[in-house]
This record gives structure tokens, sequence and C-alpha cells, in this order.
């Protein structure tokens, strides 16, 4: 989710790591279930500061090409690789993900990100343009918010700031994904322990704001809050859902 304010990514997740609630042993599960190994790709689209594909590079051996538009986080996904001894295994390079023209398939297809499916018009053409980037019956490994049941209460979304349409249900995902090619290979929601960790960085960046009296004070306490409305949501109106699916293309048994 991404809150609407004249302050920079940069300043908001100064302190963060990964820019959804998703903690390492979800990552870790993520990477056994797709089966991660020295002999596969992944390409890690919105790759922010690195954190995700550098934890599986380090465990599981993977080579990573990662593309961010934001220069300081590939700088520093960089560095953070060089420090972990794994330059040799993944790359980052400053880029608009909708901009990236591939001459290759991956093994691997992960978008984490803030509303990275979302950089592709709408999550139906997202996963088309995942599937056309994976290896014949390549993995998926993509986060979602996910509404728990619909119709969704006005007073919830105008807290949220967000529409009914933004997200689907949990059932309304997986009918998709089937519809557009993938198997699913689990899923699994961020628990109140995951945002808790994903949440506490920004409150803490956005309170040096605050106590420094900056000029944009008053957007960081509204930073704060639609954060705090975002994990008071969670459980009773939305999940945040970790996706891990194969993508399945059709053959003649299919056909006939």
């Amino acid at each position: 989710m991404c809150h609407r304010t004249r302050l920079s990514y940069d300043r908001v997740f100064k302190y963060s790591e990964i820019f959804n609630p998703v903690s390492s042993a979800t990552l870790f599960w993520a990477g056994k279930l797709a089966q991660l190994g020295p002999n596969k790709t992944v390409l890690d689209l919105g790759c922010g500061k690195g954190t995700p594909s550098l934890l599986w590079a380090s465990v599981f051996g993977v080579q990573v090409e990662g593309f961010d538009i934001n220069k300081n986080y590939v700088e520093y996904a960089n560095s953070r690789a060089e420090m972990l001894n794994l330059s040799h295994r993944v790359e980052y390079v400053c880029e608009d993900i909708r901009e990236l023209r591939f001459g290759r398939e991956y093994d691997v297809v992960a978008s984490l990100g803030l509303g990275v499916a979302h950089v592709y018009g709408n999550i139906d053409n997202a996963l088309r343009i995942f599937k056309a980037m994976l290896h014949r019956e390549g993995v998926l490994i993509f986060a979602e918010p996910a509404w728990l049941s619909k119709p969704i209460p006005a007073k919830v979304l105008k807290t949220l700031g967000e529409a009914e349409d933004s997200f689907l249900t949990k059932p309304e995902m997986q009918r998709l994904m089937g519809e557009s090619g993938f198997h699913v290979l689990g899923s699994l929601a961020s628990s109140k322990e995951d945002w808790e960790i994903y949440v506490r960085p920004i409150y803490v960046a956005m309170h040096e704001i605050i106590d420094d009296k900056d000029e944009l004070s008053e957007e960081a306490q509204r930073v704060i809050d639609g954060f705090i409305a975002e994990y008071d949501a969670v459980g009773h109106y939305w999940d945040m859902i970790l996706w891990v699916a194969r993508a399945h293309h059709l053959g003649a048994e299919d056909i006939f």
C-alpha cells in the first residue's frame, strides 16, 4: 500500500528493509516451496533495498537480477550484496520496470514491493506479463493485499483510502490466477507480528520528522495514522497474502 504524501519513499522507508509485511521466515518458506537452488534465476521486480532476493541468494544460492526505479535503493542493495559477498550472484539495476524488455526467461519472478502488480495497470495484466517473463513451469512469488470478504463497509474504505475494487478476496485471486495460467502452490497471510515489524521502522522515521518540527510534520503524522489504520484492519477486513504459483502452459491434453 502507498500513502499519498509529499514525503518521499526514501524518508518514509528510511529504516525499512522491506516494503511489505513479509518476514524472513515467510521468504524462506516461499523459497522452499519454489524449489529455489543454485541452478535457478530470479527476476526481482521492484527490488527496493534487495532484502528478499539477497536472502534467497544467501540461503539457496540463486542468481538474481533486480530492478527498481529508486536509484538510492539500488545503490543500497548492491552495497549490501558486496558486504555479504554476494555480488557474484546478484545485480541490481536502476530502471523503470514498465520499460523493461527481456531477451530471456526466468525460473522465478518475484514481485514483493509496494503496488508493483498495479504498475502494469491491474492485477490481470500483471499476471499476464509475469507469466511471459517465466520459463515454462516457472514460479511466481508475489505479495498482494486481499479483502477477507465483500462488501467492505464504506467507513473502512474511507479510513484506508481504498476502493472496494482495489483488491480481490483470496478466493477471487486464486480463481483469477487459475484463469491466467497459474497453479497455486501455496499462500501465506502476514501475521500481526509481521505487520508490527513492518510498521515499526516507519513509525520511527516519521517521529523523527515530527520531533524536528519539520514542515512536513503534519504529513508524517498522517502517514503514521494511515499505517495504524492498515494494521488495525488486518485480520478483520484484509490480509497481505504472499502467493507462490507455478506457471502452467496449455498442452494438447488441455485442449482436446
